[in-house]
């Protein structure tokens, strides 16, 4: 059955080209579309051979993800929602609508979440929003350990790709108590797949050796005693046979080393009598407050405050 053209609506100037996209049609007018568009004022006023065609046919994109632009040079207006947001920025990307492009960006910023945000990361690098990137990344260096600890974020992190997941234990801004989580995560990573092997000897690299806590340490050493088995860490204890990576050689030769910058905040209030204080956790890196067990002994003044941390 044949498609019946459709227009961005009234009032628009003359209709005096025809786009096909999918199985429909769209009147539009090129001097509309090339002023909210830069790849339509190349089309339509370029060198291409577009530009003496009345009927063009435009292919890989989404029908509706497309009518909400031609909408938006026509009106100025656009509505992004869950439904449509990723499909209308890839559409906004390629025909290079900058201002819905940034419209949608910012609309899966406000969405972000733990359990999105690598896949988001990811996104925004893939089509150049930097804004939606950067605040990606910045949800996955203060979550690392509950990106480990929930079986559904856990598969999110696990999607990383080696660049990204090298990017994100190496920086000093990685929300860690300590390297433990460092290494639970390149062993997490490198044992999801048989071709991540290899992978593992430079990883280690990224894991700041002087911060590993006693107890790992205690349990990688009766990992040795007990030999190999079936299990992850039988890797790293086979890798660390061959050789400790370079930067824990320089580690142990007492060469300056620094750790991941963290702090918190505590806050103890509530009132004299009670058996229970309440307390409260003040997360400064993500900006967020959780509540704690409270304290279960009585308050001998008003409220208290303390921060823990190392962080300059």
């Amino acid at each position: 059955m044949a498609c019946q053209p459709t227009s961005p609506g009234d009032g628009a100037p003359a209709a005096d080209t025809v786009l096909e996209v999918g199985q429909r049609l769209f009147n539009v007018n090129r001097g509309v579309l090339s002023s909210a568009s830069r790849y339509f004022q190349a089309m339509f006023y370029g060198g291409t051979r577009e530009r003496s065609e009345a009927h063009i046919v435009l292919r890989g994109l989404d029908p509706e993800a497309f009518g909400l632009l031609l909408g938006f040079a026509a009106h100025g207006r656009v509505t992004v929602g869950r439904h449509n947001a990723t499909s209308l920025l890839e559409a906004a990307d390629f025909l290079q609508f900058e201002r819905v492009k940034l419209l949608c960006a910012a609309f899966l910023q406000r969405e972000l979440r733990v359990g999105n945000c690598v896949g988001a990361w990811a996104y925004g690098r893939r089509f150049a929003c930097t804004g939606l990137a950067a605040a990606a990344r910045g949800v996955a260096l203060t979550h690392l350990a509950a990106l480990l600890e929930d079986e559904d974020d856990e598969e999110e992190f696990l999607q990383l790709s080696k660049q990204a997941l090298a990017e994100l234990l190496a920086s000093d801004d990685l929300y860690v108590t300590g390297d433990d989580q460092v290494l639970e995560a390149v062993v997490k990573w490198t044992s999801y797949h048989r071709s991540r092997e290899d992978e593992l000897r430079e990883l280690l690299g990224l894991v700041r050796a002087p911060f590993l806590s006693l107890a790992f340490l205690d349990r990688l050493v009766k990992w040795t005693q007990r030999g190999a088995e079936p299990d992850p860490y039988g890797s790293l204890v086979r890798v660390l046979e061959r050789g400790l990576p370079q930067s824990w050689a320089a580690a142990a030769r007492s060469l300056p080393q620094s750790g991941r910058r963290f702090d918190t905040m505590y806050v103890l209030g509530g009132r004299h009598e009670r058996e229970e204080q309440e307390l409260f956790q003040f997360l400064p890196k993500t900006n967020s407050w959780q509540a704690c067990a409270p304290l279960r002994r009585r308050n001998l003044t008003q409220y208290a405050v303390a921060a823990v941390g190392n962080a300059a």
